[in-house]
């Protein structure tokens, strides 16, 4: 219970007119996400290309990490993030090799609105002798802060359209490379990584298998579970006789697989993109293949899974959140979908697959 009119506005007031602030942010985000992408592009590929020189030189270090970093105190000014590069040790132990910035006037666009809403409410509830100028300042950090962590998590899927492969190729890069955004010498997330190749079966509990590459591995009779695999990729890799569960594997891809006689039960897949994948006599249990991140104790964004070019044999999905997957190009010659949630997905236009619901699946076996 809020002890103060300051905390009594904050939890009452202050969400309801962020929504708004957010809503419309992210809807011009959406208008002029391919101008914002070129601009990160361009800025990205000339860092790069000069950091990569340097260390042709012999002026700079492997990079371990890249961050890209919000600067709050260009608000008011010019709103920029600042790119910055760290050897081994990262940012903690060491100094930036090289620093540039990119404009980020289009993730405070709406403050000014945001903070003239704040005082028109606090008039419009006699609390503007509570609810001033510098409170309605410390809002906009706030609420800087909460879209900054949004973007943070949304721009994992924009690494493709802001990252040159060339010239991240040129780079020499230490054993273990992450890019990541956030807030300058503070919370950064993980949007992309290169990181060695590791066995699943054969390493410590301890080792972080998220953005890992798995290419062309065979998995027969395995058992995936409790396992945090997230964002790795899994290239012409097959599984067969195996049972995947419990096991976080959001944002994934699998490209070109093979899941025979397999089951994937209680399992997290929001974001996943499935490529040319084949299915056969493959069960599907209580996945999770698209969820908004405010169930999770540290929300996250996330995309609906894909499927493309995938076949599907004599497999099923039960009790699956399916709403909005994108399905495109699939073929289905025995595929049962049994209570799931699959509205507005690709699936509930497919042919050739047997819709079922529990009460009719039991009435079946009786």
């Amino acid at each position: 219970m809020a002890e103060t009119y300051i905390q009594m506005f904050q939890e009452t007031f202050y969400p309801e007119i962020f929504a708004v602030t957010a809503e419309n942010t992210i809807r011009k985000f959406a208008v002029h996400k391919e101008q914002i992408a070129e601009d990160w592009k361009r800025t990205l590929r000339q860092y790069m290309e000069q950091l990569a020189q340097k260390q042709k030189e012999g002026q700079a270090a492997p990079v371990r990490e890249m961050n890209l970093s919000f600067l709050f105190t260009s608000m008011g000014k010019k709103p920029v993030f600042r790119v910055d590069s760290y050897p081994e040790g990262g940012r903690a132990f060491s100094e930036s090799i090289l620093t540039c910035r990119v404009r980020a006037d289009w993730m405070v666009s709406e403050l000014e609105e945001f903070g003239e809403a704040l005082l028109a409410k606090a008039r419009e509830e006699k609390l503007q002798r509570y609810i001033r100028a510098a409170e309605a300042e410390a809002l906009k950090l706030r609420a800087t802060r909460s879209l900054l962590y949004y973007f943070a998590l949304r721009f994992k899927y924009m690494v493709p359209e802001i990252l040159d492969m060339r010239s991240l190729a040129k780079l020499e890069k230490a054993q273990t490379f992450t890019l990541q955004m956030g807030e300058y010498m503070d919370w950064q997330k993980t949007i992309y990584a290169v990181l060695p190749q590791v066995d699943i079966f054969h390493c410590d509990r301890k080792t972080d298998l998220r953005f890992r590459n798995f290419p062309a591995i065979y998995y027969e009779k395995k058992e995936f579970a409790d396992l945090n695999i997230s964002q790795s990729k899994f290239l012409d890799c097959t599984f067969t006789e195996s049972s995947l569960v419990n096991t976080r594997m959001d944002d994934c891809t699998f490209d070109g697989c093979l899941f025979e006689n397999v089951r994937l039960k209680d399992m997290q897949m929001a974001g996943c993109l499935f490529i040319r994948c084949t299915f056969r006599k493959t069960v599907f249990e209580n996945v999770v293949f698209v969820k908004d991140g405010t169930e999770e104790e540290e929300p996250d964004y996330f995309e609906p899974a894909e499927f493309y070019e995938c076949t599907f044999t004599d497999s099923s999905f039960a009790h699956c959140k399916l709403e909005r997957c994108f399905v495109t190009d699939c073929e289905a010659n025995g595929l049962e979908l049994s209570d799931c949630r699959a509205d507005g997905s690709g699936f509930a236009e497919m042919n050739h697959i047997v819709w079922k619901r529990d009460r009719e699946a039991q009435d079946e076996i009786l």
